[in-house]
């Protein structure tokens, strides 16, 4: 516990020699070496460490949507849109997440897949206080406004 944990804390340092004996002992190993893999670019890794994976939790559920939007994207297959914005809805239309900033992510995450600007932005202007100085947010925010005709807001998110 205690390595995977300083992987963890040192963002991904020795994740690749700690996590991968660790996948059967510690659930988390397996969703943090799928993070790891994601932050360096090796989305076929990412994967096949989570194509089969049985999902309980809403984490393992983002994750398995965030794996098939990256290959969706980058491939532009449908498919995996369509599967990563399921999991998206999933979570975010779940009556323990419909409330929670995850399941507003999730719910913009959803409808920005479908190219339904207007209620991505319903989901980012309600948590947008939460993330009023994140770069990443701030895009994806201005990227919602310039498609929903929001061009002033656009502007102030990028």
């Amino acid at each position: 516990m205690l390595r995977h944990n300083l992987v963890v804390f040192r963002g991904g340092e020795n994740a690749l020699q700690v996590l991968p004996p660790l996948l059967d002992v510690i659930p988390e190993a397996r969703l943090n070496l799928v993070i790891h893999y994601l932050k360096n670019d090796e989305v076929k890794e990412a994967f096949n460490l989570i194509k089969d994976m049985d999902c309980v939790l809403p984490k393992e559920y983002i994750l398995k949507a965030v794996v098939h939007a990256v290959i969706g994207q980058n491939t532009e297959s449908k498919e995996h849109m369509r599967i990563s914005q399921n999991f998206f809805q999933m979570v975010g239309a779940s009556p323990s997440e419909c409330d929670t900033i995850p399941g507003r992510q999730c719910m913009a995450s959803c409808f920005f897949i479908l190219k339904q600007f207007d209620d991505v932005l319903v989901y980012l202007k309600s948590i947008r206080p939460y993330f009023i100085n994140d770069d990443d947010f701030n895009w994806n925010y201005g990227v919602a406004c310039a498609a929903a005709g929001e061009y002033k807001d656009a502007e102030e998110g990028f």
